[in-house]
């Protein structure tokens, strides 16, 4: 499962940048078409201007003729204005080639040869207007050579600048084949790695419902099971504590009229109606254990402070046979079951109470504070940044070795031989961790051999 996972992850982060250097080639080759495609409204521009300039020109010649030949003043102002415009067209050439040191020189050539042209035009006109005579001036041929070259200096500008636009409009068409291609390929790639993506994801889809499905139909098994067995561990406490009953009386009959019977006999009945005792407490925590898989109360708020103190009051002549002291710093208030909350401090300060030292006086403190789950990260990495509230039971009693940990919260499992000073049957911290499970909460123990044991409640902070 992770394997794949990480598979579409790869996928993803391979898919994502195949796209950037795509789009970032894509985007480059774009622009260049832009700058060619500028580039060719420029020269367009140039060219225009350019022939624009050379209608003026003729035009500046038809209107000298005219008014040589009719003497007419409407072809002076149409002249005027002819003037004006291949100025303007001048003055416009030598602003849009100032990128071009080729055209700048040739446009410095033409405005003084137009400067020349306008002169000799002005004189002739002059000359035409001073004298009667029909025969052209020197300043007419003088006007008529100038805008021969002035033509030839705006034709040798248009043919270069007609160079210069076809050279720049196969580029503006290479580059623009070239982004319509780049566009094609890069929807391509898209369209491809997007379906190999969705391909394996509904693949991973398929493979999650179908372990989805599994796991419910293992789920139905495991509470089917787990209702069995509840009936049967409801049962067989139930059916073996009649028994246990009257094996427990019949000995005591048998004890009690058992005249002239030999002291051997009267150990043998003893120890067969203590054994039957200790069976009938054992039945009667493993009923207890079993009764907590089923809960049957609704969660309260619970003042553990309070809780704790009548707990206390419950145990205070087994601490004072101890001479044991018991600190039960503020407690936080929590939404549980109560009656269960109580089962597990009372037994965790019974457990501290019994597991104390010869010739030191046992200490016990209870205590909490609210802090993020790093603690229990190893348990669920997902609790490292929930809250819980931290309850620690520590007491300096005779402790134990931390790599029985795992051992002492099984059931029936003990830390102490079965002769040991140390009563008890091994399910009181079984029956603890069950309450932690009910309450979404987590146990953790650490101890040190004659040195004392800790044990740590986590209590998720509800929001």
């Amino acid at each position: 499962m992770k394997k794949r996972l990480l598979i579409i992850v790869i996928a993803f982060c391979a898919s994502f940048v195949s796209m950037i250097a795509l789009s970032l080639f894509s985007m480059a080759r774009f622009s260049t078409f832009t700058s060619y495609s500028d580039a060719v409204d420029h020269t367009h521009s140039v060219i225009i201007n350019i022939r624009s300039a050379e209608v003026s020109l003729r035009d500046v010649g038809l209107t000298e003729r005219g008014y040589m030949i009719t003497h007419d003043t409407m072809y002076l102002r149409f002249m005027n204005n002819s003037i004006d415009s291949i100025n303007r067209c001048v003055d416009t050439l030598e602003k849009i080639t100032a990128d071009n040191p080729e055209q700048r020189k040739n446009v410095t050539l033409l405005k003084a040869s137009v400067a020349i042209r306008i002169a000799a035009v002005r004189a002739n006109i002059e000359y035409v207007d001073s004298c009667s005579s029909a025969t052209p001036s020197k300043f007419y041929f003088d006007s008529r050579q100038q805008m021969v070259e002035c033509s030839r200096q705006l034709r040798a500008m248009r043919l270069a600048e007609n160079k210069l636009l076809d050279e720049k409009f196969q580029g503006q068409q290479f580059y623009q084949a070239l982004t319509t291609s780049t566009l094609k390929y890069l929807l391509a790639v898209f369209c491809i790695i997007t379906l190999i993506l969705f391909a394996i994801m509904i693949k991973e889809l398929r493979e999650r419902i179908r372990y989805q499905e599994e796991l419910q139909a293992k789920v139905i098994d495991l509470r089917r099971s787990h209702s069995e067995l509840q009936e049967i561990a409801f049962a067989a406490s139930h059916d073996l504590q009649e028994p246990l009953r009257k094996i427990q009386v019949f000995s005591n009959m048998i004890l009690y009229k058992g005249t002239g019977m030999d002291d051997e006999n009267k150990i043998t009945l003893t120890r067969i109606n203590s054994s039957a005792n200790r069976m009938q407490l054992l039945i009667s925590d493993l009923n207890a254990l079993t009764s907590l898989t089923k809960i049957d109360e609704q969660k309260e708020l619970v003042d553990l402070s309070v809780m704790c103190q009548y707990i206390l009051f419950d145990l205070d002549e087994q601490i004072k046979e101890k001479g044991a002291s018991v600190e039960v710093y503020a407690l936080p208030m929590i939404k549980g079951y109560a009656n269960q909350l109580k089962i597990l401090f009372r037994a965790l300060l019974d457990n501290s109470l019994k597991f104390t030292r010869e010739g030191v006086k046992p200490v016990i403190t209870l205590s909490y504070e609210v802090i993020n789950g790093h603690e229990v990260a190893n348990v669920n990495p997902n609790l490292m940044h929930k809250k819980f509230y931290r309850i620690i039971c520590s007491d300096n009693g005779i402790g134990f070795d931390n790599q029985f940990i795992s051992k002492i919260f099984q059931i029936f499992q003990r830390l102490h031989p079965q002769q040991s000073k140390y009563d008890g049957k091994g399910i009181g911290l079984a029956i603890c961790q069950r309450i932690m499970a009910n309450h979404e909460g987590y146990i953790i123990a650490h101890g040190e051999p004659h040195m004392g044991a800790k044990f740590k409640l986590f209590f998720p902070v509800e929001d």
